[in-house]
């Protein structure tokens, strides 16, 4: 009997998409959420600057051999007791736990992370994870993208 509605490629197209799409998607976030060190602050605005850049704080007056670096790095890479940092950067680059159709979860497991994100009393947040308003309509472009795609549009 001849498929004439095309149902068994139409099922094989819906299935792959169900197995890319999330993969698509989740690295989508975590591409966005590394991308908020290179723009230093998250859904267009700058994240605080810190202190260790303002030379009229205590921050800013540090060993010699370090002074440049520490001024010059950007603000959630600082250098901490002379160990270089990155380290919060390349575990948002690692932060996909997994990805299927019906979740996407990424999460970063640093003690400070959460604090860096959100803030406390004593450390102003620096969103570079969460619900944005930017990458939403990305995500739906990418989604409409696909579906389309179903269709051979």
């Amino acid at each position: 009997m001849e498929d004439k509605f095309k149902f068994g490629e139409m099922k094989q197209k819906i299935e792959h998409m169900k197995r890319e799409l999330p993969i698509v998607l989740a690295n989508q976030a975590q591409n966005y959420f590394v991308d908020s060190w290179q723009r230093q602050g998250w859904d267009g605005t700058g994240w605080r600057d810190v202190k260790r850049h303002d030379q009229t704080t205590p921050e800013f007056k540090y060993p010699i051999g370090l002074q440049a670096r520490k001024v010059s790095s950007p603000i959630l890479v600082g250098v901490y007791r002379g160990i270089s940092g990155g380290t919060l950067r390349a575990a948002v680059g690692n932060s996909i736990v997994s990805q299927t159709f019906n979740s996407i979860r990424l999460r970063v497991d640093l003690p400070y992370a959460k604090a860096q994100n959100e803030g406390t009393d004593d450390i102003p947040g620096r969103r570079f994870m969460g619900n944005s308003q930017i990458l939403q309509p990305q995500q739906r472009e990418k989604i409409k993208e696909y579906m389309g795609g179903l269709w051979g549009k």
